[in-house]
Parts: C-alpha cells; structure tokens; sequence
C-alpha cells in the first residue's frame, strides 16, 4: 500500500512538473524569455520589448567607448548560474539566425551591433557577427571573437554593407568551429557571406552556450583614431529570431527537475522507515 502511494504521489509530481513547464518555460524565439543585460549601464542606453518577436535597441547623445546594451537568452551570466531562459548544448550543432535593422539621426562617433554565441553574458568566450556603424551610417560586416576575454583578429565579409538584414551563427560541435554569416536579406533562410572561427570552442571551457544581441558605442586607435558616439541618436531594431538547426534547451531543463524530486521523495526520512517496517 505504501509502495502505491509513493508512486502515486511521483506521478502527481511529474504531472505537475510538465503543466508548470509548459506555462512557464517561454521558448527561445519569444523574446520575453530572454533577459536584459547592459556592461555598464548608462543613461543614454536604453531599450524595449516591441512584441514577442521584436526588441529595440536605443542610443542618445553621448555615450562613452566599451558600453554595451543588449538581450541574452538566459538571466545569468552562464547557464549554470541562470534560474530561467534557453541556451544550447556545447554536444550538439546549432544554427540561429536574427533579423536586425538601425536608423539613425544626427548620430556622430562609432556603434556597432552584434549576434552571438558564448559561454557567458561578459563575452569572454564568444563569437559571432557585426555590423559596424559611423557617424549614422552602415561601415562593415565582420566577424569577432574572444577567447578567455582576449580579442582574436576580425574576419572581414566582402558584403556591402547595408542597414538591415540578417545575422547568421552556425555552430559546429565536432570541430569547434563557429561559422557566422550575414545576408541583406530580412528572412533569408542562408546567408550570402560567411566566415569561420576554425576550432574556437576548443580554446573555450567545454561550457553550454547562450545566444546574445547587442547595440555597442565604441573607439579605435588605429589606424586612426575614431571616437565613440557622442551626439545624436542610433535604434537598433532585431526581429524574428529563429532556430535553424538544433534543439535550444529550458533552464532550469524539466528533466533535471524530475529526477531530483524523484530522489527526494524516494530517499525522504520516512521512506527510510518505512523500509524497515513489516509490510
């Protein structure tokens, strides 16, 4: 009797395991499951969940080089840290793909916005496209990485460079490589340019992977100097992000939930006791 009752009692559990993940685990492409990061947060950069599907990225006046305001798709800095959000296996290939579009208005200095993967919301181990843009107006596409937070060297895409279309990161988990890509094209299913980070997961930490967009004021020093937004206004539209290839993957996992109230509920005190009784 007791043995029935414990296993009653599991499936309960379980029942209510997949109801509260089927209400409240948002999946990937709903843009109210990801979370609002800013390194460091400043007056001038601002942003807003337009709907489900679209975010806008906003920056004003002046804005110092190395400030950052974007979206993540999980609310910790890793996704072992994160309590909510949707991330990838490192085992396993992926493709993800984001629509973007930026206007701006008397903008003056450097911005750039970015679509990436990496292990944790600071970028120190990352990859993915940009877009750079100067005194209001698309510069160039390329590609950037960092491994253990240091900067690999860009790899530039012979596309014009336009104010919209799509961001493209594929991930391939039996080389390491990161192949990411852009097409001018809002929608496009491939993209028409592409670079490789060949074998840069293997230089990362073996960790699960997030996905991040980003709206960035920023500054060179060479070959000349470059300053970083100082005037005017830059919206960063991104839209429709899609799971091309791939299984993106609830924090906390369901899976993990079930088995630790298994464990509990099988190993509790009085389970224990009543081990020893005569049935």
């Amino acid at each position: 009797m007791q043995r029935t009752t414990v296993f009653a009692a599991l499936v309960a559990l379980l029942a209510a395991i997949g109801q509260h993940s089927a209400t409240f685990a948002l999946p990937i492409d709903d843009f109210n499951s990801w979370t609002q990061v800013q390194d460091p947060a400043h007056a001038g950069m601002t942003s807003n969940v337009d709907s489900t599907s679209q975010v806008t990225l906003s920056a004003s006046g002046a804005v110092p080089a190395a400030t950052d305001i974007g979206y993540q798709s999980v609310d910790g800095n890793t996704v072992a840290t994160s309590s909510q959000g949707n991330f990838f296996s490192a085992s396993q290939d992926f493709h993800v793909a984001v629509d973007f579009d930026f206007t701006a208005a008397n903008s003056v200095g450097l911005a750039g916005i970015g679509f990436g993967i990496g292990e944790d919301g600071a970028g120190m181990n990352s990859a993915g496209p940009g877009l750079g843009i100067l005194n209001g107006g698309p510069t160039v596409f390329a590609g950037a990485a960092r491994i253990s937070d240091v900067t690999q060297a860009p790899i530039l895409l012979g596309l014009t460079a336009t104010t919209s279309g799509r961001f493209f990161v594929r991930y391939e988990s039996g080389t390491g490589d990161v192949i990411f890509g852009v097409n001018a094209t809002p929608g496009s299913v491939i993209p028409s340019h592409t670079g490789t980070f060949s074998g840069l997961q293997n230089s990362w930490n073996g960790d699960d992977l997030l996905i991040s967009f980003f709206l960035r004021s920023d500054s060179t020093s060479t070959p000349f100097f470059i300053p970083p937004l100082s005037a005017g206004t830059v919206d960063a539209v991104f839209s429709n992000f899609e799971v091309l290839q791939g299984t993106p993957l609830a924090v906390p996992e369901p899976a993990s939930a079930a088995i630790a109230l298994f464990a509990a509920l099988l190993y509790s005190p009085r389970r224990r006791r009543n081990q020893h009784q005569t049935p």
